[in-house]
This record gives structure tokens, C-alpha cells and sequence, in this order.
């Protein structure tokens, strides 16, 4: 047994700001978004799915991996965490790229610093969370995500999801998902202050 309490999340929109990255990639290609506030790659920048796919695809293997910068106060909040005796699991559905999981780790450690990851599972890119959640049934875990579905995945395996609040996930009404807007918020709520 783990002499840590352990705190599952996602990566991006939760620890780290792709979305800002992944819009100055796409400028610098000369691609403007169409609409705001979209999940879907797709629909914000008028592409077909198989064409934002694969966009997101060679964007989540490039360079850029390794210096996305934290997502609003992700820093303190994990660091607040971390000092209470939290360790995180981090499942993202990055890539299976050897070399792209390598940036990701170095990124999050930049960051958050060394040891605050115990685990960093990278799923295929876009992949489902279900097969890599299971692993985790039961624990009562907390899990932190920006993802509507795939927080409501976390409630099929008995965890208990945080939805960090995005213009994409507004319209969660699941009273079973706790919504929070900052780490601050977050880390606040589960040392229950």
C-alpha cells in the first residue's frame, strides 16, 4: 500500500494549456478558428474530423510537448497538494509516441518538479479514459478532468470527478460531478476547507 494519497488526472486543460499552444501552432500554419468554445478541433476551425485528428495528432508528437506552460494556477494548487502528502497519476491521451510521452514527462516535471508523478499513463491520441480508469475502480479516488465524459467515466468506476470549468463543458448538469473553476478551488475542496 502506498504510503501516499494518490490524485488521478488528466493533462491537458487540467495541468497543462494546450489550447492556447495548440492555437499558435495552428496560426503559424495560417488556420483561424471558425467558432469558440469548442471541444471539437474540428468544428472550431471549419476541418473535417479526419483532418483535426490528424492536426491534433502531429501537434501532440511535436516539440511543442515539451513546453506547454501550466494551465491557470495548476502550479500551486498541485504544489499545495503535494505538500499534503497528495501524489498524482496523470492519464492523458497524448500519443503512443515513445518520444512525445518522454516531452510530456520532462514538461510535467519542468513544471510541478520531480516525484509529484507516480504515474504518467499516455493513451492514443483522443483515446477513451474507460480501459485506463478501471484500473483505478473502487479506490474512491479523486479525478480531475476537463472532459464531461470522461469525468462521468470516472463515476462508472467509483471516483469521484472534479470537472475543472471550461466554455466546453458548461453544459455538464451531472450533480454527481463536483465543478470547480481553479486549483486553488480544487485544492481546497479536498483538504476540505
Amino acid at each position: 500500500m502506498s504510503k501516499y494519497k494518490i490524485i488521478l488526472t488528466d493533462c491537458d486543460g487540467v495541468l497543462l494549456d494546450w489550447e492556447t499552444a495548440f492555437h499558435c501552432w495552428m496560426k503559424d500554419r495560417g488556420l483561424t478558428k471558425k467558432k469558440l468554445g469548442l471541444y471539437d478541433v474540428s468544428a472550431t476551425y471549419g476541418l473535417s474530423k479526419k483532418e483535426g485528428k490528424a492536426l491534433v495528432k502531429q501537434f501532440n508528437e511535436s516539440a511543442w510537448m515539451g513546453y506547454l506552460k501550466a494551465y491557470k494556477d495548476a502550479r500551486s494548487g498541485v504544489g499545495r497538494l503535494y505538500e499534503a502528502g497528495y501524489r498524482f497519476h496523470c492519464i492523458t491521451s497524448l500519443s503512443l509516441d515513445t518520444k512525445a510521452k518522454r516531452l510530456r514527462i520532462m514538461n510535467l516535471e519542468n513544471i510541478f518538479g520531480k516525484g509529484v508523478f507516480k504515474e504518467i499513463v499516455c493513451l492514443d491520441t483522443g483515446a477513451d479514459k474507460d480501459d485506463a480508469l478501471k484500473e483505478y475502480e473502487g479506490g474512491g479516488f479523486y479525478w480531475i478532468e476537463d472532459k464531461t465524459e470522461n469525468a462521468e467515466c470516472g463515476l462508472k468506476f467509483g471516483l469521484k470527478p472534479i470537472l475543472i470549468s471550461h466554455a466546453h463543458n458548461a453544459d455538464c448538469k451531472n450533480n454527481s460531478i463536483v465543478k470547480l473553476d481553479t486549483w486553488s478551488a480544487i485544492s481546497s475542496y479536498i483538504l476540505g476547507e
